[in-house]
């Protein structure tokens, strides 16, 4: 007699009436609903914190500012304007914590010329600037810009329920939402940056990709260098995964030249201070005006910068981890047969190196920078391996 058929527990559990109960309550069809409710509860309770409790976070007052320079060009008034936008809205510690919490916040809250020079680092994500106008009517800025995180997250939770039936792996949601939370997905709906909107364009994209629809997935890809210049990094990364899994190479290698020439005159019309002002700016040491700032290039700065970046990111996220825990189970697929379709291999791949590649090109540590990489990869790993939990296997 086993040690479970011992207990009472166990007795219960393998008389007729409950084998009989265990048996309906991990049938299938229930257990995928199971998954699917799990992770559209998450996904709606993440929402609606992110309405109710809004992260009002730096970036947002410099994107909100950055909204208002089509009709403001005096960097008084500007910053007046963009102050008053934020103070309506935010409680009395956030507001605090905005204006005098570090002495960079201080001196952006007390020097309107340092202020506006800061913008030049925001203008680039133009896509999410004309949103933010164009929501500004209807909204407002501050509000436009909560909505600009809440509604792309709860597209991106619908995005991956959709994804999962359509693999016949909705058990995996129960793998899949506590990576997501782990990977930052529940702090970037609350901060009213343009991370969800990317990740948004950028999960349809590697959904498109999956589904073998190419010019689908490479336009969405395409497009998502206006909402973040920086995301050409995921299209290199599909391109050379083109190359080494005998895709067809001239529409990414087109779709990558394209994104570059926009991203080359985006940085040039929004005046984007360059590749190593920015770095040095964000990774190596901050700058209370930008206004000019060109320091010369210095390798031993550089490689502080990237110290920094690794130290941080090892300490403080989790995305080196999760990376990490991913590509082990890449490779059991793959040893396993498991992968499926070959698309699934190259799109793992892409997202693997597009992770290492976009620390390499640019060494912040926050998770958020990760997320479309992360949270990608684990669709496309979740999808291929189909976990069950009634029973039968996977098919």
């Amino acid at each position: 007699m086993s040690s479970l058929q011992q207990s009472l527990i166990g007795r219960v559990l393998t008389s007729p009436p409950g084998d009989g109960f265990v048996r309906r309550l991990t049938q299938r069809g229930l257990l995928d609903r199971a998954g699917a409710l799990f992770l559209l509860l998450g996904v709606l309770a993440t929402a609606a914190y992110g309405l109710v409790r809004p992260d009002y976070n730096w970036d947002m007052v410099a994107y909100i500012a950055t909204a208002l320079e089509n009709r403001i060009d005096d960097a008084e008034a500007l910053h007046a304007e963009t102050w008053a936008r934020i103070e309506a809205g935010a409680d009395e510690t956030r507001e605090y914590h905005l204006k005098y919490s570090n002495p960079y916040n201080l001196n952006q809250w007390e020097n309107p010329a340092d202020f506006q020079s800061q913008l030049s680092m925001y203008r680039v994500k133009v896509a999410y600037v004309a949103l933010l106008r164009l929501l500004e009517p209807l909204t407002g800025l501050a509000t436009g810009a909560i909505l600009l995180s809440v509604v792309p997250s709860l597209c991106v939770g619908l995005l991956c329920l959709w994804w999962l039936w359509r693999a016949e792996a909705l058990q995996g949601a129960f793998f899949l939402l506590p990576l997501l939370f782990l990977a930052d997905y529940f702090r970037m709906t609350s901060a009213a940056v343009p991370d969800m909107l990317l990740a948004l364009v950028s999960l349809s994209a590697v959904y498109a990709l999956w589904r073998g629809r190419m010019w689908l997935g490479y336009s969405l890809l395409f497009a998502s260098v206006f909402v973040r210049p920086d995301n050409i990094i995921l299209i290199f990364a599909v391109l050379i995964a083109a190359v080494l899994f005998n895709w067809r190479k001239l529409p990414i290698l087109f779709t990558f030249l394209a994104a570059l020439a926009a991203c080359l005159v985006i940085s040039k019309v929004g005046g984007h201070p360059g590749w190593w002002a920015h770095f040095y700016f964000s990774c190596v040491e901050i700058q209370n005006s930008m206004a000019g700032f060109d320091p010369d290039f210095s390798l031993l700065a550089m490689i502080r910068g990237y110290m920094r970046g690794v130290v941080v990111a090892l300490q403080f996220n989790d995305w080196p981890a999760i990376l990490a825990v991913l590509t082990g189970g890449w490779a059991l697929l793959a040893r396993h047969g498991r992968l499926g379709e070959p698309r699934a291999n190259a799109l793992a791949f892409a997202l693997a190196i597009g992770t290492l590649g976009k620390f390499a090109s640019f060494p912040l540590p926050d998770d958020r920078f990760y997320f479309v990489f992360i949270a990608g990869m684990a669709l496309v790993l979740v999808a291929s391996w189909k976990p069950r939990f009634d029973g039968t296997g996977a098919r």
